[in-house]
């Protein structure tokens, strides 16, 4: 029996801290763009890796251990939408929010992966969203990412974006813990990089 498409296995109601609560690690960065939501939300989906300037020497620089065992390249040369980038480097779709309801629109999408490893931390593969939350095996770190825009009700919309990040035992908190003062300003970095490439496509409709 052929497996569902994605699009029905996604978690529609899903809210981000209810993804991952009581995360011990965290970052939020947000944006105001003088435009509607309806106008905002289609170039957030669109936004491409190529057009955020910070993403492919920091996203190298991230990914270069494990690519002294592996044969995974990260490029963010190609013409795609970030959140396709995002999948095809291991990433898990959670929720998509095709468009805005009630003044607001989201994308969440998770990993689980031992990321302070030198050599093995590619995320791990889930057959469906569900499988991603579940996962509770120790000595994991797990990651949801959510991408939301905001009606704020005079023309003007907030675009933002909050990493959490837990590990699945206290073990592996503390493995993570050196790893997130490493690695939280250049992921600061490209999230600010991406709100601002969001912005410029809007500006240029």
């Amino acid at each position: 029996m052929p497996s569902p498409p994605l699009s029905e296995l996604l978690l529609t109601e899903l809210e981000l801290d209810d993804a991952l609560p009581d995360a011990p690690f965290s970052e939020h960065h947000t944006r105001v763009v003088d435009r509607p939501i309806v106008e905002v939300w289609p170039e957030c989906l669109a936004v491409t890796a190529r057009e955020i300037k910070t993403l492919g020497p920091l996203m190298a620089l991230r990914t270069l251990p494990s690519r002294f065992g592996s044969s995974r390249t990260v490029t963010a040369s190609a013409p795609v939408p970030l959140l396709d980038v995002f999948v095809d480097e291991g990433f898990v779709l959670l929720r998509k929010d095709e468009t805005p309801a009630d003044g607001r629109a989201v994308v969440l999408f998770g990993a689980v992966s031992r990321f302070w490893s030198v050599a093995h931390n590619a995320p791990l593969p889930f057959d469906n969203p569900q499988a991603l939350l579940d996962f509770d095996q120790p000595n994991y770190g797990k990651t949801v990412c959510r991408l939301q825009a905001v009606d704020l009700g005079d023309g003007t919309t907030r675009i933002e974006t909050t990493t959490l990040v837990t590990g699945t035992d206290a073990a592996s908190i503390k493995k993570f813990r050196p790893y997130w003062l490493i690695i939280r300003g250049p992921s600061g970095l490209i999230r600010r990089s991406w709100l601002a490439a969001i912005e410029r496509r809007v500006r240029a409709r």
